[in-house]
């Protein structure tokens, strides 16, 4: 049984990912949004090693974010949690919902 509190959308979204790696290395990137839902993001294709907890800031468009590692996979995946009351996200779930029902 699922015990997430929000839905979740499979999207692809191109953002630009900032921050400290686990070596407290300062870092910008382009990465892959693959998993969007109210309370955060999984972002795909960065080459930093990264540790839960670190803090990032994501940038979709115009609109930028602050988010915490919560999970790390073996293929370098990352589980982020929005840190902000107002973020990119809403949109980004709206958007992506009526992409899906062919509204846009």
């Amino acid at each position: 049984m699922d015990r997430r509190q929000n839905s979740r959308i499979s999207v692809q979204l191109p953002v630009q990912v900032w921050g400290l790696d686990a070596g407290g290395r300062p870092f910008s990137e382009a990465a892959l949004v693959t998993n969007v839902s109210t309370g955060g993001i999984v972002v795909e294709g960065l080459r930093r090693r990264m540790r839960p907890g670190e803090q990032l800031d994501v940038r979709l468009g115009n609109e930028t974010s602050q988010f915490r590692v919560i999970w790390v996979s073996c293929t370098g995946d990352l589980g982020l949690q929005n840190l902000k009351s107002r973020s990119f996200l809403p949109y980004c779930v709206l958007a992506c919902s009526a992409q899906t029902s062919g509204a846009c």
